[in-house]
């Protein structure tokens, strides 16, 4: 029931459709990836060039002033001009602070692009550094006022801690210096990585696309393949070969298709042995009623002659009346014999009534059970607790069942055990009928239910093939088989009665 609700929910259509769609997605994931992985390379370019850069050009650019300032501060005490000397500082002093300006200005706009722990770092870094030169001013004011003077011991008081001060903030801008180095290293460094991951990942994207292409047309192609093999098996049908062939196992309308074919040429290969099996049995039954016409008149003269004349042999001797007897058994044998040959050509169509077959088996058990245990031989019923109603003439499937009986019966002359089953399977009803005889050779399993064929010397070869016309009247089939235990096996499938409750409960649980 699921395979069937899935074929029913994804067709052949949808499927490729489906398979086309997966594809058409991957290549769009490829395509996006792409352009993901240009605007992240084109990012990070940015970032270094509108991030890093600037803020390396200015901070170059301050430290540059800042190592100027601190190389004049250090060449005092050999100046010859103080004056021009002090021009010279005063305006470095202005560029120093015009550049810390810059420097902040660039971390400032660094900060809102990609990662601004580093910008905040350096800020922090810089400020520090500015702040300890704002006392130059001063500082300044103070050493060139001693320089004015003359005075040696106060220049060397005030040019000391300045020189210090300076060096300590050139050392400082030298540090940072290198660490935005390093951090832009670093950052070089990971947006190459990134940029060969990114590479890597589209490479990889390109050849699951190029794959599931590739995957989508061999699932297309197997697919469509078994259209081939119902083609040919549909002009092979066309010539005439109605044999019995494996479907197609696909779980797609190919596969249900191949399943309904082959579903249809077995029906017509049964409606041809039927109607063969019909002409025969038209053929047999004009001959019967030829025949009986011709004989049954005199064979009832004859068991009539035959009762006077044994009333006129009581009194004679023994061996006289056996031979008498042996005529009587004859005769006698001869009736029943056209009897069968009229029970052929009389056999009418089945009258089909909706009814429980699992009652009437019962009641035929139980009528054959008495004549059973005469022979030694057992009667075991094995019936579903649960079994839809099934459409059958009760006459004609009492006479198949009683045949099978007597066959099994017969089949064991020391007695036996005889098992009726009855089960529900897919759309059918199983009745079997198993004896424990010695068996029916594999040479002649499929001649069994030919007219007139018969391992018993006395058979007239007609009641199999009674049972097997009457199956397929009610559109059945019987068949012959050796269980691997011994004995005989004879199967009966019977169509469910479609419409009844229990009947689709029934198959439900079998296909579930």
């Amino acid at each position: 029931m699921d395979n069937q609700a899935q074929r029913a929910t994804f067709s052949i259509s949808q499927r490729i459709f489906v398979s086309f769609a997966v594809t058409i997605i991957a290549f769009a994931v490829t395509v996006g990836f792409a352009l993901y992985a240009e605007q992240r390379t084109a990012r990070d370019t940015k970032d270094l060039a509108y991030g890093y850069v600037p803020v390396a050009l200015k901070l170059a650019q301050l430290k540059a002033t800042q190592t100027t300032l601190k190389a004049l501060v250090q060449g005092v005490p050999d100046e010859r001009n103080p004056a021009s000397l002090r021009v010279i500082l005063d305006a470095l002093s202005a560029a120093r602070r015009l550049h810390f300006n810059e420097v902040k200005q660039a971390l400032t706009t660094a900060m809102t692009r990609g990662d601004a722990a580093w910008a905040l770092a350096l800020q922090a870094a810089v400020k520090k550094v500015e702040e300890s030169v704002l006392a130059d001013r001063g500082m300044l004011d103070r050493l060139f006022s001693a320089m004015t003077d003359g005075d040696g011991a106060r220049v060397n008081a005030v040019l000391i801690p300045l020189s210090g001060l300076e060096h300590d903030a050139d050392a400082a801008l030298e540090a940072a210096s290198l660490k935005l180095q390093s951090t832009m290293n670093e950052a070089g460094a990971a947006a190459e990585v990134r940029s060969q991951r990114l590479v890597m990942a589209l490479v990889l994207l390109v050849a699951l696309t190029l794959s599931v292409g590739v995957l989508v047309s061999v699932s297309a192609r197997r697919l469509l393949a078994p259209l081939g093999h119902v083609t040919r098996r549909a002009q092979a049908v066309a010539r005439g070969d109605l044999s019995a062939q494996p479907a197609v196992v696909a779980a797609t309308e190919i596969g249900e298709l191949s399943q309904a074919f082959e579903t249809m040429v077995d029906a017509v290969a049964r409606a041809r042995d039927l109607s063969l099996s019909n002409e025969r049995f038209a053929a047999i039954g004009k001959m019967a009623a030829h025949v009986t016409h011709e004989i049954r008149n005199p064979l009832s003269s004859i068991g009539l002659n035959l009762e006077l004349l044994e009333e006129e042999l009581q009194e004679k001797p023994e061996e006289v009346r056996s031979l008498v007897s042996a005529v009587r058994r004859e005769v006698d044998r001869l009736v029943r014999l056209s009897e069968e040959y009229l029970r052929v050509a009389r056999l009418p169509s089945p009258r089909m009534e909706r009814d429980d077959l699992k009652q009437t088996v019962s009641d035929i058990a139980r009528f054959a059970a008495a004549e059973l245990a005469q022979s030694n031989c057992t009667l075991e019923l094995d019936f579903d607790e649960s079994l839809p109603t099934v459409l059958f003439d009760g006459a004609q499937i009492r006479q198949a069942l009683l045949n099978l009986i007597r066959n099994a019966r017969e089949a064991m002359p020391s007695g036996g055990s005889i098992a009726i089953a009855l089960h529900g399977e897919g759309m059918g009803v199983i009745l079997s009928v198993s004896d424990t005889g010695s068996g029916i050779p594999s040479d002649i399993l499929a001649r069994v239910f030919d007219p007139f064929f018969s391992t018993k010397g006395e058979g007239t070869g007609l009641g199999l093939a009674i049972v097997k016309q009457i199956v397929e009247s009610h559109g059945g089939v019987i068949r012959c088989e050796r269980p691997s235990e011994g004995g005989t096996r004879f199967a009966i499938e019977l169509p469910i009665a479609i419409g009844d409750e229990r009947s689709q409960l029934s198959t439900n649980d079998e296909i579930e």
